[in-house]
Formats: C-alpha cells, sequence, structure tokens
C-alpha cells in the first residue's frame, strides 16, 4: 500500500539538524538509510531517521504538494536545518533520459494541467555549483544532468503534454520539488533537488496511481487489484514501475554518498 499522508501523531520534542532530507515515499530512501545505518525518530510526528555524526534527518512527507509543505513546515521550525534537501523520484517528460540516471534540479516551476499553466518558481541556491556536483558524479560513473524540475498538482498522463513543458531543458515531473524549494527561499536555506528516473518519456505511471498526490487519497492493494481486474496484462506495467523503483532508489542512495563530502560546509 502507498500511504499518501504520514501519521501525524507523536511529541514535538525535537533537536536541531544540520540537514534535513525530504522525501514522500520510503522507496525512495530505504537504501540510502540502510547504507548509513540511519535510526528512527520518535520525536518528530511522522517517519523519519537520523545519524550519527552527520546531525542529519531523513523524513518522509507522504505525496503530493500539500503532504510536502506541511511536512516541511514542521521540520524546518523544529530542526532549524542549515540545508534542505529534496529527495525521490521523477519522470522523465521528453526523450534523453533513461531509468536510473540522476538528475539535479536547477530550474523548478509549478505546473496546472487543468489549465495548462506553467510557472516558474522560487530558486534558492545550491550548497555547491551544480556543475560541481555533477562532476563529482560523473567522475564516479553516475550519468546525471541538471534539469527542470516541474512540480504538478497530481500525476499526469505526459503524452497529453506539450508545450510549455517540452519546451523546457530536460523537464522532469514530480509531486514536491516546487514546494520544498518555495520553503527553502522563504527561509533563506541552501537548496539541493536530487530525482532519479522511474519512468522514461515513452512510459506512463499506472493509472490507479494518478490521484496519489490528493491529500485525502490512499492508494492500496484494493485499487490495484480492481485496475489489474480489467486487464490482467496490465501486470507487466505493476512489475516494470517497481524494478524501476528500485533501481532509482540505489541510484539516489550512491549519489547522495557521493555528493554528501560536498554538502559537509554550505555556502551561505
Amino acid at each position: 500500500m502507498i500511504s499518501t499522508s504520514p501519521d501525524w501523531g507523536g511529541s514535538s520534542t525535537s533537536r536541531t539538524c544540520r540537514t534535513l532530507i525530504m522525501a514522500a515515499l520510503p522507496q525512495e530512501v530505504r537504501p540510502f538509510l540502510r547504507r548509513v545505518r540511519a535510526r528512527p525518530r520518535r520525536d518528530l510526528g511522522l517517519p523519519a531517521w537520523d545519524w550519527e555524526p552527520e546531525a542529519a534527518v531523513v523524513a518522509l512527507s507522504g505525496m503530493g504538494p500539500a503532504a510536502a509543505r506541511r511536512a516541511a513546515e514542521t521540520l524546518i521550525s523544529l530542526c532549524r536545518p542549515e540545508l534542505l534537501v529534496s529527495m525521490g523520484f521523477g519522470g522523465a517528460l521528453v526523450p534523453g533520459l533513461a531509468t536510473g540516471n540522476v538528475v539535479l534540479g536547477e530550474t523548478f516551476w509549478h505546473y496546472n494541467p487543468d489549465i495548462r499553466k506553467l510557472t516558474a518558481g522560487a530558486r534558492p541556491p545550491a550548497p555547491r555549483p551544480l556543475i560541481q556536483l555533477r562532476q563529482a558524479l560523473k567522475t564516479a560513473g553516475l550519468t546525471t544532468v541538471s534539469a527542470s524540475l516541474v512540480t504538478t498538482t497530481r500525476i499526469i498522463h505526459k503524452k497529453d503534454q506539450g508545450e510549455p513543458l517540452t519546451a523546457l531543458p530536460h523537464p522532469v515531473l514530480d509531486l514536491e520539488t516546487g514546494v520544498l524549494a518555495e520553503l527553502a527561499a522563504a527561509h533563506n536555506l541552501p537548496f539541493l533537488s536530487l530525482r532519479a528516473i522511474t519512468d522514461t518519456a515513452g512510459e506512463e505511471i499506472p493509472e490507479f496511481l494518478r490521484h496519489a498526490g490528493d491529500p485525502d487519497a490512499t492508494v492500496g492493494v484494493r485499487e490495484a487489484l480492481k485496475w489489474l481486474a480489467q486487464d490482467f496484462r496490465r501486470v507487466q506495467d505493476l512489475l516494470r514501475l517497481w524494478r524501476a523503483s528500485r533501481r532509482a532508489a540505489q541510484a539516489l542512495s550512491e549519489a547522495l554518498m557521493i555528493l554528501w563530502p560536498h554538502l559537509l560546509f554550505t555556502e551561505h
């Protein structure tokens, strides 16, 4: 099951953290958490982990702009970070990016698919020049590009989209980054957006997941089975997405480990 809203119960007691890493889903961060042997945090009111001596927190917001905003506002207030990182999956809109490719957000956009309106978002400074971060990833053997990250109000059918989205350089779709960039700018925080491609330009997210970003939506086994019952050949789409997600999560873990030494001392 994919729960799009985290459990917001729990204590408000907290301590500061140097780096706050936000993701939507556990699948996006699981390999990284295992790699750094992160420990659960029980005091932040949503799924979160930290590890020493890095003074960093990884937290899950749930999917969608509203969930990301609520979680990040709360955690910025509680943890008072010096750096905000957005980490997760993304969908390529035009050819040129493959499954597992890593993208660094260079510009941030908001897109309303109902009226096909594209709006430029905030551009908080990166903790290091993106060309330096890209070079570190390239030296380590990871394929990476600087991308235009487009945050949509919901998962959209990419084949139906054209301009203005396809006119952007390396447009990559997600559901949270634009909101997090806004909050980073509002709090004068350096910001890094790190995404890995799960669906290439010619691939679509399964239809039953299309409303996963809605604030009150819960997408689980029942919805998946109803969708599969309409055409059992669709199981191939689920298997493809599962494999792509695993590959993307491993790429995110590797990329963040490579970049971590470059993020230890941010420039304000």
